[in-house]
């Protein structure tokens, strides 16, 4: 929160200046919004400074606590990303329709939601094949797909196919261990075409 980077800017300014003692009154002149932004009631931030008789050492512990609380605030920004992304791809499956072997995808569904972050995967699934894709290039893509009206798009086993009236792009199927993945779960191949 922009409070956190505020507090955490001028606890670095005072403490380089050799004022470390103007934290308290920051901190009492700020107090409903670090609580706001700490996640903590006002009482236990009072509590703390209180405690606290050292200024260098108050410097240093808020400066422990908001690192601690950005990485928070990060990781819940990333696992309500995922779930958000998770559903578009339910979403996204859900809207597929098979033609032989290809799983002809909603390309409004592919661009608009379910991708995440660039080093991310979108690994589409079913009883005979799993493709996983990098999210790098089609997040290139959602910025002008989203004008493109005659944007397709298909998986199959030899990866996922993307066409427009002047274009097209094959993105091939690879892996990176190291990757957060969204899974599309396909809908099951009809039989006929299945074997």
């Amino acid at each position: 929160m922009k409070i956190l980077r505020e507090f955490r800017r001028f606890i670095l300014i005072k403490s380089v200046e050799g004022h470390e003692a103007d934290i308290r009154w920051y901190v009492f002149e700020n107090l409903n919004r670090l609580a706001l932004g700490f996640g903590v009631p006002a009482e236990a931030i009072i509590q703390g400074v209180d405690s606290t008789t050292d200024d260098r050492a108050l410097a240093t512990r808020f400066l422990e606590i908001i690192a601690h609380a950005e990485l928070f605030q990060k990781q819940t920004r990333d696992e309500r990303r995922a779930r958000t992304a998770q559903a578009s791809a339910e979403v996204l499956a859900a809207s597929t329709v098979w033609k032989g072997q290809q799983a002809h995808l909603d390309m409004t569904s592919l661009v608009s939601a379910a991708l995440t972050r660039r080093n991310d995967m979108l690994v589409f699934a079913c009883d005979h094949f799993t493709v996983g894709v990098s999210m790098a290039p089609l997040l290139d893509l959602s910025r002008i797909a989203r004008v493109r009206a005659d944007l397709t798009g298909w998986v199959h086993a030899d990866g996922l196919h993307l066409r427009w009236r002047t274009g097209g792009l094959h993105l091939y199927p690879h892996t990176d261990p190291k990757a957060a993945r969204v899974i599309v779960q396909l809908p099951p191949m009809p039989a006929t075409v299945a074997a």
